[in-house]
């Protein structure tokens, strides 16, 4: 009775541990894109630029169409122009305001010098203005024509940098991500090594008491064992830290609960490695961004704005005003105009056009330089990828042929032909190349991605999830 008592118990405690640990979450990658593409501050930041070219873009468009300004104005003078103004835009100037009550006709000729007391000399007068007037912009020497093209051109390249640091983020997922699984593969050999090492202990022990071999083999063992065990702590720390770093990317605060799916592989693109080149030149997002900022800079725009100083700006405008003692009793009246300005003299201009020639050199040089960068990223991209796939392939062959080595040196050791320090060595040899594979695997996917990323397609339809190709199979156990 006290037996199914204390089993009833332990049920109940394992089911007790299991509501209430957090259930462990497992996210595919897909997942992982989704909540990073929201939420991570790289792709906040680039989304943020491409909100402020649109805005330029609005702005620049803006000054294409009339502006319309609503004021209101109150003041007080005794200025002797001011009040004279102000009584003549509410048209309540009359013949005393100039002194006529002070002329004097008897006095002749000397009476027109009598200075006017009414006109020099006037008490605080107070005007309440009302006024709307359109600005209409008519021809600017094609400043405002450039101004567009500049922004828009800005516009493609904040565009194309949000697609660049897209496939940035992506990249830099797959890393985290598939660094999580090859962390998992790692301590998946390492607890397979930990168990050999600790079946080898045993059976030194058990040799030695029976006088089959010496201290210092159980010593060696005992050694290996605490290698082995290193090993598994080492992994374990490892599958942490790219746990936290797959959090800090997909907006986390902890890594808590937190796992990965089935690992992920980037196809390989198909392709020689100069139409890749050439794909790349056309297509990648960054590549892009400069050739629309060198587009912004050329004569359409930046040196079109500059060189607009030289010719003539034309414009308009209209104007309704209400100018009166009080609010409500103004007197009405209207302008309408046009301008024509030409600066005929200015020293500075010239240098504004050098200038903007300049930046048209300054950014056809850095177009330049990252093509040829980009040249040469995807040459070595495309062969590194290429070295992954085979290093996997020779690894995967060394695995089976350091499984069938270690199994026949357990059966020389079983029958006293092999030393158990031969036997360890076997052992420590084949957890170092299954080691290598699950590096090996990790490294084929991280190269993939970096040739897509130097094409400018890394995207999801390029990543499938593999089932079991980066955990090491497992043949003969040590």
């Amino acid at each position: 009775m006290s037996g199914s008592l204390r089993g009833a118990r332990r049920i109940f405690i394992v089911l007790l541990a299991a509501v209430l640990s957090p259930a462990a979450q497992a996210l595919d990658f897909a997942d992982c894109v989704k909540a990073a593409l929201q939420q991570n501050p790289a792709m906040l930041e680039a989304h943020a630029e491409s909100a402020e070219a649109k805005g330029a873009v609005s702005a620049a468009r803006g000054h294409l169409l009339p502006k319309l300004t609503a004021s209101f104005s109150a003041s007080q003078s005794n200025n002797a122009l001011t009040v004279f103004g102000m009584k003549l835009s509410q048209r309540r100037a009359t013949f005393n305001s100039f002194g006529a009550n002070q002329f004097d006709p008897n006095l002749g000729a000397a009476g027109l010098d009598i200075a006017p007391g009414n006109l020099d000399h006037p008490s605080g007068y107070h005007n309440f203005g009302t006024k709307l007037q359109l600005d209409i912009p008519i021809w600017n020497g094609g400043a405002i024509r450039g101004g567009i093209d500049q922004a828009t051109a800005m516009l493609r390249a904040a565009q194309n940098g949000d697609r660049a640091a897209q496939q940035k983020l992506i990249f830099a997922l797959l890393q985290a991500y598939d660094g999580v699984v090859a962390a998992q593969s790692a301590i998946e050999v390492a607890e397979k090594a930990q168990q050999a090492a600790a079946a080898y202990v045993k059976t030194s022990r058990q040799l030695l008491a029976r006088g089959v071999i010496v201290k210092s083999d159980l010593l060696s063992a005992e050694v290996h064992q605490e290698e082995a065990q290193l090993a598994l702590r080492h992994a374990r720390d490892q599958k942490a830290n790219a746990l936290e770093n797959l959090a800090v990317l997909i907006g986390r605060a902890q890594t808590e609960g937190l796992e990965v799916g089935a690992p992920v592989m980037p196809a390989f693109p198909e392709g020689t490695l100069e139409q890749l080149q050439a794909e790349a030149l056309a297509d990648n997002a960054g590549i892009q961004a400069l050739r629309e900022q060198l587009k912004a800079a050329r004569a359409r725009a930046g040196v079109t704005v500059a060189r607009a100083a030289y010719l003539p700006h034309v414009n308009a405008m209209a104007n309704q005003e209400w100018n009166g003692t009080g609010i409500g009793n103004g007197a009405p009246s209207y302008t309408v105009g046009g301008e024509v300005s030409w600066a005929a003299l200015d020293f500075s201009r010239g240098g504004q056009v050098d200038s903007a020639r300049a930046k048209v050199q300054l950014q056809l040089a850095k177009l330049q330089q990252a093509e040829d960068h980009l040249r040469v990223q995807l040459g070595q991209a495309w062969r590194a990828a290429h070295e992954a796939s085979a290093r996997v392939k020779s690894r995967e062959l060394a695995v089976r042929q350091a499984e069938e080595a270690q199994r026949l040196l357990r059966l020389r050791y079983e029958n006293g032909v092999e030393t158990l320090t031969g036997l360890l060595r076997g052992q420590a040899e084949l957890d170092r190349i299954r080691a290598e594979l699950v590096q090996a695997r990790y490294d084929e996917a991280v190269e993939r991605a970096a040739l897509w990323l130097a094409l400018g397609k890394l995207e999801l339809a390029h990543i499938v999830a593999v089932t079991g190709a980066s955990v090491p199979q497992e043949g003969a156990t040590g």
